[in-house]
């Protein structure tokens, strides 16, 4: 059977950028696997746009098209709202500024599909351009987007609604997720593809070569948090959970990569834990690094209180690191307790404390064991499996449609 020849544009208002290097990396991740399966593929970024305000000013400094790993990426100015004020109103925003775009660039990219990240705002927005190109439009689901937005407002949860109804097919990153959908809609179609990992980065090295890379000393026990400083990832209580368990030993050290909001707030928290000379504030480091700060460390830790599926999740197992996370959104179904890791109770620092601890004076023992084991566990989970299952799913839904239209 020849494979059905495919053009996809990607919406996803996450999406790498010069102002934001690290946004949507996974997207990306997805569309470059995606060009390997021989699927063509553009993608259209909405990015903020508010005038004078400060915090958004690199969104104003760079092209408007680009090309990243020879993808085609445009990058749409899009009214938006510090402080995500007026947040219902976003699907219809993103809509008003991609319809005059997409138009133009299906002069010469004629696609058959269009794929959204996040189904509100940009799924919603999604239903809409379905009309408009007489298209079908698949959007993949996060996280935040069916866990958290739909409860910011009445008028958020009616638009996911809407989202949930017409587009053709929903993707959730995790079976939790999927529960989640259906929760809001029954009987939505909706599949469950895991986000993946690049093998080709992530894979074991040995720790003494990452830190001597990284600059960091040989006898440190090492935690790793990578993530956003944003309240939704629970990093008071991972540095709560470390300020229990640094008690035991001098080594015992906690860097943070990443950035974001919190950080300031953070910085006071560590130092008033007692310990905070041992816990690092690293702020963002290119994707490529983070390969070595994962093989640098002794045990990568997730504290959020909500999630989808963390990619960071994925790519520690790659690197055959044992991982202490919450049991939150779809981590159990890949993390498996007391076997590739530990899960704990989110905000419960003192249950955090514990596993850490069990991890870091156990290296060559559990932490070790559970680290060969998540390695194999990574096997299934890379970003060309995601690709095979998610080209399938496309040529399910273009065939479908046009099977409805033969009919007319």
């Amino acid at each position: 059977m020849v494979a059905m020849s495919l053009q996809v544009l990607v919406i996803s208002h996450m999406y790498p950028n010069p102002a934001n290097p690290m946004s949507g990396i996974f997207v990306h991740n997805q569309v470059k696997a995606l060009k390997g399966e021989g699927i063509q593929c553009r993608v259209v970024s909405p990015i903020p746009r508010f005038p004078f305000y400060p915090k958004w000013k690199g969104y104003r400094n760079f092209p408007a098209s680009t090309k990243m790993d020879n993808i085609s990426i445009r990058y749409v100015p899009t009214w938006m709202f510090p402080g995500g004020m007026f947040f219902s109103a976003y699907g219809r925003l993103y809509y008003n500024s991609l319809v005059k775009e997409i138009t133009e660039i299906r002069k010469s990219f004629p696609f058959d599909l269009i794929h959204c990240h996040t189904i509100f705002p940009d799924g919603y927005a999604g239903t809409k351009l379905k009309e408009v190109f007489d298209v079908p439009v698949v959007s993949t689901i996060h996280g935040s987007d069916i866990r958290l937005y739909p409860q910011r407002s009445k008028g958020v949860y009616i638009r996911t609604e809407t989202a949930l109804r017409l587009n053709d097919h929903v993707v959730t990153v995790s079976e939790r997720l999927k529960r989640d959908a259906q929760e809001i809609v029954a009987g939505v179609e909706a599949t469950t593809i895991y986000n993946g990992y690049d093998p080709d980065k992530f894979y074991p090295t040995s720790r003494e070569e990452a830190r001597t890379k990284l600059d960091l000393p040989l006898k440190e026990k090492v935690v790793l948090f990578v993530g956003n400083l944003y309240p939704v990832k629970g990093v008071p209580y991972l540095l709560e959970a470390f300020a229990r368990v640094a008690k035991e030993d001098p080594d015992f050290h906690l860097y943070l990569v990443g950035d974001g909001p919190l950080r300031s707030e953070l910085k006071r928290k560590a130092r008033e834990t007692g310990v905070g000379d041992r816990i690092r504030f690293i702020g963002r480091r290119p994707h490529d690094e983070i390969p070595v700060w994962i093989n640098a460390s002794n045990v990568v830790t997730l504290s959020s209180l909500s999630e989808g599926l963390p990619s960071i999740l994925l790519e520690s197992m790659g690197c055959g690191k044992p991982v202490v996370a919450t049991d939150v959104g779809g981590i159990s179904e890949l993390l498996q307790h007391q076997k590739t890791g530990f899960l704990v109770k989110p905000k419960d620092s003192e249950e955090m404390a514990h596993y850490l601890g069990i991890i870091l004076r156990n290296e060559n023992g559990i932490a070790r064991d559970m680290g060969e084991r998540a390695y194999i566990e990574s096997g299934s989970l890379t970003w060309q499996q995601n690709a095979k299952r998610m080209r399938k799913l496309y040529e399910e839904v273009v065939g479908k449609v046009k099977s409805k239209l033969k009919k007319i």
